[in-house]
């Protein structure tokens, strides 16, 4: 670059130097040979130039010829602007410029020198591997040391650096590898390098198959790696190798060809493995014998595990395994290995243990004592097997566990003892027979075998029960007038004993007071009225005298010699029918609702009749015809199901008959009919029609719609309303049914409406009727019609001719469905236009002129257009509906684009191409670029048409790349067509031919027509016999398509394969029992060069066939087996198996057994398929069986086809029976040895036992059996083995242990097994001493948990006897205190048990005397017991009392009284008011039942809602611990809102249950509260019955308040009480209006007297009432004005009225009229309705009562002293002594005179009479009437 620039640096050096004198600037420092680092910081200031002028003029610096640096022109300061790379540029020159700066010289003097600057090298390139990665395959014998990759080589461009260095990196995944193979270093530099891999450990392939790891070479600063992967190649070297378990089990009673074993053998070079057999070397007993290609070792014959030398060992045997090679086992180091086999022959069970009798009966008293053994029982069980499998269990299938068995083990042999477990009782008819069963079964067998015995025990009845009556006490009747002999009633004792001492000797008496009016038949216990006189009348039966009789009854057993029990007997006397009936009132009423189905309340008459016995029936006598039913039992009145309640008969008036079946009774019942609101209001029709203009005004009529209802009064009246459709743009009179317009109507939104109209009637519960009116809205022309889009747009071109349509203007107007009627037009207005460069054009006039618009909407074009003027035209247009009444017009746009015309089309470089590619290029290689080039407008895209399904083209660049798979043998060349566009308008565009010759490559595999081949042949067959062909064809052409065929493999020698023709052939002989199959591959290689040939194999299967070339060959010459002589014969048990193989396979390898010789001929028999040797006739013991057996094969035509092996069966003899003891005799069970006889060596008894068997096997010993051990001696005594004498060994003490319990075995010395016998035996010290038994304590308390299942055990009693033997035995016994039998109690053990699940909540303790006798049938027991009440001494030590406490458990789950409570709160309440108390129980104590109340939600429930608002968070409403509810919050903000409050009540103690009620809750206002005040005590009930009957009758829920003792002005009576309630809708769950209750109160007045009556009902009325105290009334005063009045008016006036009044009044038929009635009080009578009731229309009488008394003052005495018929029409009910406001009550000498003038009698019931129905019972502490 510096030689570039020199010419000119000189040439301008002389220019100036000629033209100007001036001298040039110099440098003093330039940079030259400047040495610089590569490493040399971008940035860094690497030198400084230095010059100067010789002028002195300023200077400026420049470099030339480099863009490295940089220089500071005026400092001359060198800054590295690059950063330098010595490995690409070693040095740099350039020029360094030096100018003068001389400001009034035209040219600057310039100086220039060239300089190099070189770049010193640093180590900044690490070191490359060259040929990485490297792979190498290295056989597993390869020899240590050996090289096995010597091309390892790194380079280092950089100069500087340590030599460089390669090494084995050390990795987790290979962490031994770098001790493997190791790095070896040929040469090394600093920049080069050249090493070899060396192996430095032996390789083994089935450690390791591969290994990688990577080799790092550094220059000591800079490293690089290289993976290295080094396959390690088999190599036949490794012996066979067995895998999986080498020791195995099975019975010794496994079938012989039992597979034992499978062993498993595998070469152990894995990459080519051979094939193993496996061989039997040794084999002991010769038990088994091995498959050599499966493995599986199998039995020959039966096998005996006590045949071993060692049984308690395994058998070992020694297998070998060895490699085929060449198609023969070979045995050596590298092809064989040995392995020891373990075989464990476990020991088989065979016999169960077995009873010496199947059936055995022993008979017993009840009162046997418990634990004592049956008598005369003689069971033994023997088991023959030994060990383990002679140990068994004994049980007893007993239900009841009356008996226990011992012992509950043993082995070998035992004898059997059973002992009553628990008490007897002969009358439990259960346990009159006992069938036990006992099993023996074996215990640590499987399956356990066992065997079964039963034993029947009897037992013998005894007097031990007295007689028993099922009921306590009896009752019966006897009519009065009941003649001698009447039979009153049988009452009959049971007695669970039997024959005289039960039922069948019972002998009945009768005592007490009375009871010689009695007879009692002493056998069959039936009682019947004596013999008297006069029956019906004293002394004999009268039902008015004595009603009835309390007898003692008494029933003896042993015909009355025996026991008694004594029972209470009460006999009625029962009454006769002779009164009549009589109803509680003559009239009642009551009313219904039409097509009603019941009264509601329950309307029921009622008739009573003194006679008790009398049975009243009722019947409606008359009207005959009418809706209604009676039951004749309670007098109930129904509808009946059949008939209707039509309200057309308003009224109905039955009448009913009561009748006793005697006498007969009528009252009458006046029903009053209801109308109800049964008919729904009906439209005149289903579907209405209307229309209306859509600008029709708001609130036009549309339509009128009318609905009828057929009901009357309120029930028909109708209001309309709509329910939906109407979508708010309609609106209804609810009266009229008139149906207007309520909002502005749109067509175009909704043009109908389908309104759904309901009508409601006003009834209760209302009815609706519904219908639909369809209105359809009807257009109006009132919208503009609108351009879609306003602003539209079009194109055309610029040559386009006149009359050209170039667009349709779109215009849309909602009120026309013509669009004919749109008239468009092109506007007056200015017309806008842009040239095509955007300008606008101003020309109007000649713009408006190109376009018209026709009015039907198209534009067309005018005139020529001229695009060089405007490109771009904006029409103004406009259209107008013309069907429309008024203008309608609207405007819009078209903006029209003019196309510029395309005249010129796209050219190609070339009119065709011509390209060449090779086969199976890859997708994506580049064919070529192609481009086409035109005058006018750019190309707009190149592509290929039609598409090339193997070439793709970008249509930007022209290059075409390839996009399938090209293959030369299926396409030699491909043809397609380029196509070139323009962009201009009419699109114009170009084509050229592309011809692509596809160039051949061998691609192509030979390919064998089928994925794998397979022959068979003959074994044996001549070489060169043809097996079969195969064929491989290759799809290349030319000497890359021929193939020729080669075989490979281990076993290939032994085929041959024609290289052209692919024909096989045999190349060897071939053994099949050697080589059973060869496994081949077939290769197909094509005959292309060496480097480019490609092949291709599939396996080949040659199956060598079989013929009959083998004899059968026994796997032993001599067999050998043991049996016993019981062999079992049906079904045989297999001896052993013999067993011959044959080599052959199939047909000519099948082999057939018989025997062809036996020294006791039709002893044995062999299977002939299997080899298996059963017996056929019983054999004889100690003796030997030779058999001889033939082998054939199943050809038997072959070589040598049979073989004969010997057979040696030895039989051994078996002891068959188990001792069994004589002596002692087997009844006995113990030996008594006096106390001072027991001594040393003191000969106790001599145990005898005999066994059937005989020498060794019936040869007896005998043994004590201590912790299932067989001892000679214990501690105490000794058992002589051999005599069986059993002798003290030490002196015995009675006081230390009065009795021992030995076992004794009896054991024979049989084989092949022992058999035992054991029998019990207790050893016993006894005396002559008696003493009774004694209790320590005298009273036993037991707690037992209730609800514990019965049976359980509750504890147990213990008394002290100091005799010992049968004298010291104790039993207890119950004489008192279980008569419901609760308890049993073990008479032997004392112990206490349930009988019973007790309760603690019915009873919580039981007490009972318990006795302790030596005596085990309790005798005299009534007499023991008085005796013990009678003592004045100490108690009776042999006597204690069991108490037993039942403790409580959390068994019951708390309960609220009642599931919904109902209450109400004033709105005024105070915080913390009590308003209801919600009582819940929980029968459990403390813990257990005390309860804890929270109040889970409190639903709030507004005004008038049904639905709740939802839980009020935190409650208005708290509860305390004791269940009352109170106010948590102010109440005035749910003021007439309601509550529906859930209550809990949960346990304090677990599981915690819960108990769940609901409390209705009402805040109301006190003028929703009702006052009743009842002459009754304030209590819970006060009131409560008469609430729930009012408010039935009020068709309302009465819900009480607080209950308060009346408070009267003068004082405080306690004995009534006030009731505040309030009323509730049962429906709507609304507060009903005070008014209204009181209103249906008053209408069935004469429904509820009865109520008033019995719950002493006094007044019901409004508690918003003042109270008002009427004056007291003074009869003086009274008498004085009357006096006066009577002076004035005149005594004829007087007596003038009283007469009238006299006629006025018409009493009620069959009732007087009162003396002192008067005209005012029948007017007061007239104006009552029966709606009324006069407990509430005090306002009404109280003016008349004041006007009576003044006209009855001078009335007759003695006259108003008679009791007069009252009126019963109305009346108020009883109550106490006094006064309770306006109303009198009961009870007073005599009546006030207003009273008595009014007819009042204390009350304005009846007076009783002789025929008046007794009055039900006052509840008591009423006190008297």
């Amino acid at each position: 670059m510096a030689r570039r620039w020199l010419p000119i640096v000189l040439w301008a050096a002389l220019f100036f130097r000629s033209g100007c004198p001036k001298g040039l600037p110099i440098f003093i420092q330039d940079m030259d040979s400047l040495p610089l680092s590569e490493s040399t910081p971008v940035g860094e200031v690497v030198y400084t130039l230095l010059g100067k002028d010789p002028d002195g003029l300023p200077i400026k610096y420049g470099l030339v010829g480099t863009d490295k640096f940089s220089v500071n022109t005026k400092t001359g300061a060198v800054t590295l602007v690059q950063p330098l790379d010595r490995e690409k540029e070693d040095t740099i020159k350039f020029l360094v410029v030096i100018e003068s700066l001389d400001p009034d010289a035209a040219i600057n003097l310039v100086q220039t020198q060239p300089v190099t600057v070189i770049v010193l090298d640093e180590n900044d390139n690490p070191p490359i591997f060259k040929n990485s990665p490297y792979e190498v395959d290295v056989p597993e014998d390869e020899a240590i040391g050996t090289t096995i990759l010597r091309n390892i080589e790194v380079e280092d461009k950089d100069s500087v650096g340590d030599s460089l260095e390669v090494g084995c990196v050390f990795n987790e995944q290979w962490p031994d590898v770098c001790d493997y193979f190791e790095v070896v270093s040929l040469e090394s530099t600093a920049n080069k390098y050249t090493g070899a891999l060396v192996l430095r450990k032996q390789l083994d392939y089935n450690e390791k198959q591969f290994y990688q790891f990577q080799l790092q070479a550094t220059d000591g600063t800079l490293n690089s790696t290289a993976h290295v992967e080094i396959k390690v190649v088999d190599v036949q070297n490794s012996p066979p190798m067995f895998s999986g378990s080498l020791s195995g089990s099975l019975s010794e009673d496994a079938a012989v060809g039992s597979v034992a074993l499978v062993i498993r053998a595998r070469d152990a070079d894995r990459a080519q493995p051979r094939d193993v057999r496996l061989e039997l070397i040794t084999n002991p007993l010769d038990f088994f014998w091995l498959d050599s290609k499966t493995g599986e070792l199998k039995t020959a014959k039966p096998l005996d595990r006590e045949a071993l030398a060692d049984p308690s060992s395994p058998l070992n045997l020694t297998v070998r395994a060895n490699e085929i090679v060449n198609g023969m086992p070979v045995i050596s180091n590298l092809t064989s290995s040995v392995a020891t086999v373990t075989i464990t022959i476990r020991d088989v069970n065979d016999e169960p243990p077995r009873f010496n009798k199947r059936e055995y009966s022993v008979e017993i008293p009840e009162s046997l004592p418990i634990g004592t053994p049956l008598p005369n029982l003689d069971m033994v069980v023997t088991d023959t097997d030994v060990g383990l499998n002679s140990v068994f269990s004994l049980r007893l299938s007993d239900e009841l566990g009356a008996f226990i068995v011992e012992p509950s083990i043993a082995t070998g042999s035992a004898t059997v003892t059973l002992r009553l477990n628990s008490s007897l009782d002969y009358e439990d008819q259960n346990q009159r027979k006992f069938i036990l069963e006992v099993i023996a079964e074996e215990l640590h067998t499987s399956p356990r075998l066992s065997s079964k015995a039963s034993v029947t025990v009897t037992l013998r009845d005894v007097n031990d029960n007295a007689p028993r009556f099922a009921e306590q006490p009896y009752a019966g009747s006897a009519p009065e007038a009941a003649g001698a002999g009447a039979r009153v009633l049988a009452v009959r004792a049971s007695d669970r004993d039997t024959g005289r001492f039960g039922t069948e000797g019972i002998v009945y008496q009768l005592s007490g007071n009375g009871a010689d009016l009695f007879h009692v038949d002493n056998r069959s216990g039936v009682i019947s009225v004596a013999p008297c006189p006069t029956p019906g009348t004293p002394p004999c039966l009268d039902y008015e005298t004595r009603k009835d009789y309390f007898l003692q009854y008494k029933a003896t057993d042993d015909d009355g010699a025996g026991q008694m029990s004594v029972v209470s007997l009460h006999i009625s006397v029962t009454d006769s029918n002779d009164n009549p009936p009589a109803f509680l009132t003559p009239v009642y009423r009551a009313s219904i609702d039409e097509d009603a189905l019941k009264f509601e309340p329950e309307l029921q008459v009622q008739a009573r009749d003194p006679d008790t016995t009398s049975d009243i029936r009722y019947s409606i006598t008359d009207p005959p015809d009418h809706p209604f039913w009676i039951d004749p039992v309670s007098g109930r009145i129904l509808v009946r199901p059949d008939a209707t309640v039509a309200a057309e008969d308003n009224r109905i008036v039955l009448t009913v008959l009561a009748t006793d079946g005697i006498y007969n009774a009528t009252c009458k019942v006046e029903i009053t009919i209801r109308d109800v609101n049964n008919h729904a209001p009906a439209f005149d029709t289903d579907r209405y029609e209307a229309d209306i203009a859509e600008d029709a005004a708001i609130g036009t009529e549309v339509a009128v719609v009318h609905a009828t209802d057929l009901d009357s009064g309120v029930n028909s009246e109708i209001k309309y309303n709509i329910q939906k459709g109407a979508l708010d743009a309609f609106s209804i009179d609810s009266v009229s049914g008139v149906v207007s317009v309520a909002t502005k109507l749109d067509y175009d939104k909704r043009n109908t409406y389908r309104i759904q109209v309901v009508a409601t009637d006003s009834g209760i519960p209302s009815l609706t009727g519904t219908t639909e009116l369809t209105v359809h809205v009807i257009n109006v022309n009132d919208k503009k019609p609108t351009f879609t889009p306003p602003i539209q747009r079009a194109e055309v071109s610029a040559d386009a001719e006149p009359g050209t349509i170039l667009h349709s203007l779109i215009a849309v107007d909602p009120d026309i469905s013509d669009n004919s009627q749109l008239v468009f037009e092109l506007q007056a207005g200015a017309v806008r236009a842009v040239d095509k460069n955007g300008k606008e054009v101003t020309n109007e006039g000649t713009l408006s002129s190109w376009f018209r618009v026709i009015s039907n909407g198209s534009v067309v074009v005018a005139q020529q257009l001229d695009r060089e003027l405007a490109a771009v035209v904006t029409l103004p247009v406009a259209v107008t509906d013309a069907s429309a009444p008024n203008l309608q017009r609207t405007e819009g746009e078209l903006i029209i684009n003019i196309v510029d015309v395309n005249r010129h089309a796209p050219v190609f470089t070339q009119p065709s191409y011509l390209e060449r590619v090779p086969e199976e290029q890859p997708v994506g290689a580049v064919l070529a670029t192609y481009t086409a080039t035109d005058s006018e407008t750019p190309i707009a895209a190149i592509v290929i048409h039609p598409p090339s399904p193997y070439f793709e083209i970008d249509n930007v660049t022209g290059v075409v790349k390839i996009i399938k798979r090209i293959d030369y043998e299926t396409t030699h060349s491909i043809n397609f067509t380029l196509v070139a566009s323009d962009s201009g308008v009419p699109q114009l565009s170009a084509a050229a031919g592309v011809y692509v010759q596809v160039l051949n490559v061998n691609d192509e595999e030979p390919v064998f027509q089928r994925p794998q081949y397979a022959g068979a042949v003959r074994e044996h067959a001549p070489v060169g016999t043809s097996v079969l062909t195969v064929h491989a064809a290759d799809n290349d052409e030319g000497e890359y398509g021929e193939v020729r065929y080669s075989l490979t493999g281990e076993q290939s020698p032994l085929f041959t394969i024609d290289p052209s023709s692919g024909v096989i052939s045999v190349g060897d002989n071939i053994d099949r029992e050697t080589v059973p199959d060869v496994r081949l591959r077939v290769v197909a290689t094509d005959k292309a060069p060496a480097h480019l040939s490609k092949s291709t194999s599939v396996p080949l299967h040659i199956k060598i066939l079989d013929i009959n070339d083998n004899p059968p060959i026994f796997s032993q010459k001599v067999y050998k087996s043991t049996i016993a002589e019981n062999l079992q014969l049906n079904p045989p048990a297999a001896i052993l198996q013999v067993l011959a193989e044959d080599k052959d396979e199939g047909d000519n390898g099948r082999v057939t057994y018989n025997i062809t010789e036996q020294s006791v001929p039709g002893t044995f028999t062999v299977d002939p398929s299997t080899g298996i040797i059963y017996p056929s006739t019983p054999v004889v013991g100690d003796s030997t069986y030779t058999l001889t057996v033939t082998a054939t094969d199943g050809d038997g035509h072959g070589h040598g086809s049979a073989d004969t092996a010997r057979v040696d069966i030895h039989v051994l003899s078996v002891n068959r029976h188990t001792p069994v003891f004589v002596a002692p005799p087997p009844d006995q069970r113990s030996v008594d040895i006096p106390v001072n006889a027991a001594q040393v060596d003191y000969l106790v008894t001599t145990i005898k036992a005999i066994d059937a068997d005989t020498g060794e096997n019936g040869r007896v010993s005998y043994y004590l059996k201590v912790d299932n051990r067989n001892v000679v001696e214990t501690q105490e005594f000794s058992l002589d083995t051999n005599t069986g004498q059993l002798r003290t060994k030490t002196f015995l003490d009675r006081e230390t242990q009065p009795e021992y319990q030995l076992v004794i075995a009896a054991v024979d010395n049989g084989t092949p097994a022992q058999f035992e016998s054991l029998r019990v035996l207790t050893v016993a010290l006894v005396d002559n001493e008696d003493h009774a038994p004694v209790f320590r304590d005298p009273v036993h308390p037991f707690a037992v948990a209730e609800n514990l299942p019965a049976g359980i055990i509750i504890g147990s009693v213990k008394a002290i006897d100091k005799d010992t033997g049968e004298n010291g035995r104790i039993f207890y016994h119950v004489l008192d205190g279980n008569q419901d039998g609760a308890f049993t109690l073990d008479r032997t053990q004392g112990i206490i048990r349930a009988n019973v699940s007790f309760d603690r909540e019915k009873r919580d303790e039981y007490s009972m005397t318990i006795y302790a006798s030596n005596n085990p049938i309790l005798e005299h027991a009534a007499a023991i017991l008085n005796s013990i009440d009678n003592a004045t001494d100490t108690q009776d030590g042999s006597v204690t009392v069991v108490r037993v406490k039942i403790l409580d458990e959390n068994d019951n789950a708390p309960k609220f009284e009642k599931e919904l409570y109902y209450a109400g709160v004033k709105h005024t309440a105070r915080i913390s008011e009590p308003i209801a108390s919600v009582w819940g129980a929980d029968p459990d104590l403390g813990d257990n039942g005390t309860l804890r109340y929270a109040v889970a939600a409190s639903n709030l429930y507004k005004f008038g809602d049904q639905h709740s608002s939802g839980s009020v968070v935190p409650s208005p409403f708290n509860i305390t611990q004791d269940g009352v509810l109170i106010t948590a919050t102010s109440m005035l903000e749910y003021n007439q809102d309601r509550f529906v409050l859930d209550i809990i009540a949960q346990e304090e103690a677990p599981p915690h249950r819960q108990a769940k009620a609901q409390v209705y809750v009402w805040v109301i206002e006190r003028s929703a509260l009702l006052r009743l005040v009842v002459s009754r005590a304030c209590g819970a009930a006060a009131g409560g019955r008469a609430a729930r009957r009012l408010g039935g009758a009020a068709r309302a829920l009465l819900v009480p308040a607080r209950r308060l003792p009346l408070v009267q002005p003068d004082r405080r009576m306690d004995d009534w009480c006030e009731i505040h309630l309030h009323a509730v809708d049962p429906t709507t769950w609304q507060v009903l209006p005070v008014e209204q209750v009181l209103a249906s109160i008053d209408a069935k007045y004469d429904e509820l007297k009865d109520v008033y009556q019995e719950y002493g009902v006094e007044t019901l009325v409004a508690a918003s009432a003042a109270s008002k105290v009427p004056d007291s009334f003074d009869p003086a005063l009274a008498t004085l004005i009357a006096l006066l009045i009577v002076l004035f008016t005149g005594i004829v006036t007087f007596v003038v009225v009283c007469a009238c009044l006299k006629h006025w009044v018409i009493p009620p038929p069959s009732l007087q009229s009162s003396k002192g009635d008067s005209l005012a009080r029948r007017r007061i009578l007239e104006e009552l309705s029966t709606t009324e009731n006069p407990l509430w229309l005090e306002a009404k009488l109280r003016p008349y009562e004041e006007q009576e008394l003044t006209m009855n003052v001078f009335a007759d005495q003695h006259e108003a002293q008679e009791q007069p018929v009252a009126d019963n029409t109305y009346a108020t009910i009883a109550g106490g002594r006094e006064r309770l406001g306006d109303y009198a009550t009961l009870g007073r000498d005599s009546p006030e005179p207003l009273e008595a003038a009014m007819g009042f009698q204390g009350s304005t019931f009846k007076p009783p009479t002789a025929d008046t129905p007794e009055p039900p019972p006052r509840p008591a502490g009423l006190g008297p009437l």
